[in-house]
């Protein structure tokens, strides 16, 4: 998309948050329950749903301002960055990602939900 529409002098600018401290966390958490907390992936969804309500009800999760605070930031920008990691965890993520393999990356976020 960036490629696309910058001959048209638009700036593509990624905002990707982490943990950020909302009612998103609980919301998908019992929705994740209601579709899938009875079927073949009950025990999965269960236990995703309840580390998903530890974490979004937890300390360390960022609050909202934060990401509102970088999408001041590159909208005032001149030259914007490509990306803005923002929040509890978005950058370490980002980092793990881009050095683990595929296979590495998913038992992680597995033992992360456990």
């Amino acid at each position: 998309m960036r490629l696309e529409v910058e001959p048209f002098g638009i700036n593509v600018v990624i905002v990707e948050p982490g943990g950020i401290k909302t009612e998103w966390g609980t919301i998908a958490a019992e929705h994740l329950r209601k579709i899938s907390g009875s079927g073949a992936y009950a025990e999965a969804a269960n236990k995703a749903a309840n580390s998903m309500r530890r974490t979004y009800q937890g300390d360390r999760v960022s609050p909202p301002s934060l990401v509102a605070a970088v999408i001041l930031e590159a909208v005032a920008a001149r030259k914007p960055r490509t990306r803005y990691a923002v929040g509890f965890g978005a950058k370490p993520m980002l980092i793990v990602r881009r050095w683990l393999s595929d296979r590495m990356f998913d038992r992680l976020v597995k033992r992360a939900m456990a």
